[in-house]
């Protein structure tokens, strides 16, 4: 995992100013500043209302009424039997006080990406991301998680699990990034996203069949559920087994990110 360190350039080593919304209304609102109070406001960070692992189970203590709060840790629980840590909760990571279920089996980590097709940072932090990710070691799992704070974040993000139900989300992801950064389609209408996914070999019935099914509603409805339940204030960050949010004022770059997932990483496999 350190060798992704060498792949940061100077220009990321900077404050990294997370992607955050304008949300329009959706029913959401935002979370009272008790509920934050281990997710400090990073300086030139732009926050929302509320934002996701891919699909991910929800334990008994998971009903949708019942508020998920991130808390500073106390001090007594980090003197844990482990090596010295780095990293310190409320100002590198959040922790949720009720650790959610993830979508992978109970003996694996399964470290998921919040993030957004049409955030500029999410755009940049894909590549150091996905070779961390390529690194990680045995019985830890990488997934992407697509947030949901309005309506541009949600047909983007049926865009996500469309090209996921049809086996080309491989081939895809990097496309759509580049169609919004590069090309500067917004990708915002159903028509502009079914033409895209056609120029990248899928068809128009395949794409069809796909974009409001079941299965992709379902993932959906989920997505918009951890939105909340984590309470995502901005993109990118890590959600770490259900349990921690790499998010804190002493976070300044990529790097720190990585790092810090790292550690969260080797904590969790002390307890498996």
């Amino acid at each position: 995992m350190t060798s992704m360190r060498t792949f940061l350039t100077a220009s990321l080593v900077l404050l990294v100013v997370a992607c955050g919304g304008n949300p329009e209304p959706t029913g959401m609102s935002n979370p009272p500043a008790a509920d934050l109070a281990a997710a400090p406001e990073q300086a030139g960070t732009s926050r929302a209302p509320a934002k996701p692992p891919a699909i991910v189970e929800e334990s008994a203590a998971d009903s949708s009424d019942s508020p998920i709060v991130l808390v500073a840790a106390d001090t007594a629980d980090a003197n844990l039997p482990l090596a010295p840590q780095k990293y310190s909760a409320g100002q590198h990571y959040a922790v949720l006080t009720v650790a959610q279920g993830t979508s992978s089996s109970p003996d694996v980590i399964e470290v998921a990406e919040v993030f957004w097709y049409g955030c500029s940072h999410c755009y940049s932090f894909d590549p150091f991301v996905t070779k961390w990710s390529d690194e990680l070691p045995a019985g830890v799992e990488f997934i992407r998680l697509p947030v949901i704070w309005n309506p541009t974040n949600q047909i983007h993000a049926r865009m996500f699990y469309t090209a996921e139900a049809l086996g080309k989300l491989d081939v895809i992801h990097d496309a759509i990034f580049k169609e919004l950064h590069v090309n500067k389609k917004m990708l915002t209408t159903e028509a502009a996203i079914e033409d895209f996914f056609v120029r990248n070999g899928i068809s128009s019935e395949e794409f069809q069949k796909t974009f409001r099914s079941f299965a992709v509603e379902s993932k959906l409805k989920r997505a918009k559920n951890l939105t909340q339940r984590y309470r995502i204030q901005s993109v990118p960050l890590l959600v770490i087994n259900g349990k921690y949010v790499t998010t804190g004022e002493e976070i300044r770059n990529f790097d720190d990110i990585l790092a810090i997932a790292d550690e969260l990483i080797v904590r969790e496999q002390a307890e498996l």
